[in-house]
């Protein structure tokens, strides 16, 4: 449905459409303020199909910017790799060895060439796994070793 014919009403519709109450719409689109009359025009078939018209547009638009602003705002992996040999060209060139070699490392890790791996849990505390033997490391990938009781059985004979 375009613009309503009646300009009056199609302002007292974008009013509605902006928040305004009814009867304060109805006095800005240019009648005499009247608290029966603004209610009652906005609950006509022409102005509700209106209201419902612009607040469709406005939410096509609002995903619309939305879409936009993510596409502008991300960063991508090639975005990141980019950086990472541009500081590196920057570190060489000012003979910064150090964050050179840092670079290098996250393109490693961006490209998935390097692969970062850190124990997690107090020092030692996976010992138990370098002691499995062939049999028992089978067990523990088919999620039958009791490791409770294996990790308790090491802990008697050391």
């Amino acid at each position: 449905m375009p613009t309503l014919k009646n300009p009056r009403h199609e302002r007292f519709a974008q009013l509605l459409a902006s928040g305004k109450t009814a009867t304060d719409a109805y006095e800005q689109a240019g009648y005499s303020r009247n608290g029966g009359n603004g209610p009652a025009l906005a609950r006509t078939t022409e102005i509700q199909s209106r209201l419902t018209e612009i607040h469709e547009a406005r939410l096509r638009h609002e995903h619309q910017s939305a879409a936009m602003a993510t596409e502008l705002a991300a960063i991508t992996k090639a975005d990141l790799i980019g950086m990472a040999r541009d500081i590196y060209v920057l570190a060489k060139k000012s003979g910064q060895g150090s964050a050179a070699m840092a670079a290098v490392k996250e393109i490693g890790v961006l490209t998935g060439i390097r692969i970062e791996r850190s124990e997690r849990g107090q020092p030692g505390e996976f010992e138990w796994l370098e002691k499995l033997n062939t049999d028992e490391l089978r067990l523990l990938a088919d999620g039958k070793l009791d490791i409770d009781a294996y990790r308790d059985s090491q802990r008697v004979v050391n």
